[in-house]
């Protein structure tokens, strides 16, 4: 056979191949899809009993912020007018951590050590490196700010808290409420609202930004609502994807048909922090107020958004109600204005939201409402929307075990998917709180989801080693793999061979036999229930002599089934050349 037919043999068989290969591929990826849409059970969750984190306080602390890193520690800002740490008679900001390992609340720490004026509204981020990064407004006369109220920033590394930083030096006038966060490189993005006159925004209240970038400079500010003209105030910043971010604040300005009313205005800064994009209005079915929106970090290509209300919309009455929206950042679109307290006649406010991996938004408030016995002073309510299903699920109380007023309700997730809930309260010596307000918490938690054992392949095997692999289940810190001679229906009674915190396992088996697996995932609240079993049967190594006995039974097939499909393809080839090729003729014989 010349080299123009191998060639031709070979290139046919490719094109047989990479179909197959194509379709077993999209057949996998449908299956994830599919996974990936089955609804998370919380059925078995529960809240932890309330704690409280400021037992130091003698005087009240206000509204406060929390965030946590990537090993699931809990940081907490605050601020408050207690003597204590040196820290004056003036307000303070005030910082105290949560030990994941050690499950143990840290000393209270001085954040505004600098200064001798009230500091105000602190906002916290963490980094990839766990670096704490604070920001609050302040009054005090250092770094050249002047009196009036200007943005400080420090950031506390494993070394300590360092040196306090001067964020809005264009600023001439106050500067308030500032919000911060991190991007995956490690650019911290500050925005406030600023009563300055710059780059001729006016002299009403403005939203202002600023980044620093990675050799620790912080940019020349920006005006976000340039296209205001009038009063601009609570700014909430978000990650966004491929590097942007995401700003909303509310604005009295009658924008792209917004009214006079005050309404929830959106922004994008696209990555490189130069060019935005136009400016929307999220509360666009609003007839009245709307105030103080929340913004989620960006999952799965969407963002979420909540805030309060006073429109009578879908049935929620004139007073105010958390109201919740949603955008896709690939068609640009917002969904419709859903009522999350609708089940509320009374008066919902102050909210915020978290989101999971996309599957969930989490959204807390405070709500006078009176039901479930929990008296007639303001409570903390929870609500959970499933994004799958499009359905929100019953609200929770978390202040039951109260009797005075829940407020500032603020929520953050862990990489478990663990809820974590801080407000304050100013009931009368709760947990030992004594009479001033204190700031408390609750989490909820769960054992993971069961995770899915693949099917063992090669099977049956040769002796030595087996390799098992199965599905992450959510919330999990670590696997126990088990085994048996039979098949298992429960594990009492059984030792786990392994225990393991990846998804995949090699067993070393050294005698024939028929063998049973399953998996169980675990954390610090429980175990999952049983993974799927999966057999497999061990046999000798004795297959045939020479190089096939090198070989797996599995590679044997596979390589028997390569060489049927060469005779096969061998075989139509010929019998297409055959009939359509070039017909040999006899020569004639002439006459005689």
């Amino acid at each position: 056979m010349n080299m123009k037919r191998i060639a031709l043999i070979f290139v046919l068989m490719l094109l047989m191949i990479i179909p197959i290969s194509s379709l077993t591929n999209s057949t996998i990826y449908d299956n994830m899809t599919e996974q990936s849409v089955i609804e998370k059970d919380f059925s078995s969750w529960w809240w932890e009993p309330l704690e409280l984190i400021t037992p130091e306080f003698d005087t009240h602390n206000y509204i406060s912020n929390l965030a946590i890193d990537k090993d699931n520690n809990i940081h907490t800002i605050t601020y408050s007018s207690d003597d204590i740490l040196l820290a004056g008679t003036d307000i303070d900001v005030f910082y105290k951590k949560y030990d994941y390992s050690t499950k143990t609340w840290g000393e209270m720490e001085l954040v505004s050590t600098e200064s001798t004026a009230h500091s105000q509204r602190p906002c916290i981020a963490v980094d990839h490196e766990n670096t704490v990064h604070v920001v609050w407004y302040d009054s005090t006369n250092i770094l050249g700010a002047g009196a009036d109220a200007d943005i400080f920033y420090k950031q506390r590394t494993s070394s300590g808290w360092g040196a306090v930083e001067l964020v809005s030096t264009e600023s001439s006038a106050s500067s308030y409420i500032p919000s911060i966060v991190v991007d995956s490189n490690g650019v911290i993005h500050v925005s406030w609202e600023d009563l300055t006159d710059y780059l001729s925004c006016g002299g009403d209240s403005d939203i202002f930004y600023k980044y620093r970038s990675l050799s620790d400079v912080w940019s020349t500010s920006q005006v976000v609502s340039d296209s205001s003209t009038a009063q601009s105030t609570e700014v909430i910043i978000a990650l966004a994807e491929q590097g942007s971010i995401n700003f909303v604040w509310e604005d009295d300005t009658d924008y792209a048909g917004a009214g006079i009313d005050q309404d929830i205005f959106f922004r994008k800064l696209y990555n490189g922090f130069i060019t935005w994009s136009l400016v929307s209005v999220v509360s666009s079915e609003s007839t009245a107020a709307s105030y103080s929106p929340v913004i989620s970090n960006e999952a799965e290509g969407f963002f979420h958004v909540v805030w309060y209300d006073i429109t009578n919309y879908d049935g929620a009455e004139t007073d105010q109600d958390i109201f919740y929206k949603s955008c896709s950042t690939s068609s640009n679109t917002w969904s419709m204005t859903e009522v999350v307290s609708i089940e509320s006649p009374e008066t919902s406010f102050n909210c915020d939201l978290v989101v999971d991996e996309g599957d969930h938004v989490f959204v807390v408030w405070r709500e006078s409402m009176n039901i479930g016995g929990v008296g007639d002073s303001d409570n903390v309510f929870f609500k959970c929307l499933d994004l799958n299903t499009k359905t929100w699920s019953p609200y929770t109380v978390l202040t039951y075990d109260h009797d005075s007023y829940g407020d500032r309700p603020k929520i953050d997730i862990d990489s478990l998917g663990h809820l974590y809930v801080i407000w304050l309260d100013s009931t009368d010596h709760l947990l030992g709180s004594g009479t001033d307000t204190d700031l408390f918490y609750k989490k909820f938690v769960g054992s993971p989801e069961t995770p899915t054992l693949n099917s063992i392949v090669p099977n049956p095997a040769q002796l030595g080693n087996i390799s098992l692999s199965w599905t992450e289940a959510s919330g999990a810190v670590s696997y126990q793999i088990y085994r048996d001679i039979s098949y298992i229906s429960s594990v009492y009674g059984l030792t786990p061979i392994a225990t393991v915190s990846s998804i995949s396992y090699v067993d070393d088996i050294n005698a024939t036999g028929t063998y049973f697996y399953t998996v169980l995932a675990s954390n610090d609240y429980g175990q999952s229930s049983l993974s799927n079993i999966e057999s497999i049967q061990v046999l000798e190594d004795e297959i045939s002599p020479g190089f096939f006995k090198s070989l797996r039974i599995g590679e044997i097939l596979v390589l028997a089934a390569i060489i049927g499909g060469v005779q096969l393809l061998i075989t139509t080839i010929v019998v297409v050349f055959v009939k359509t090729g070039p017909k040999i003729r006899s020569p004639k014989t002439g006459k005689k």
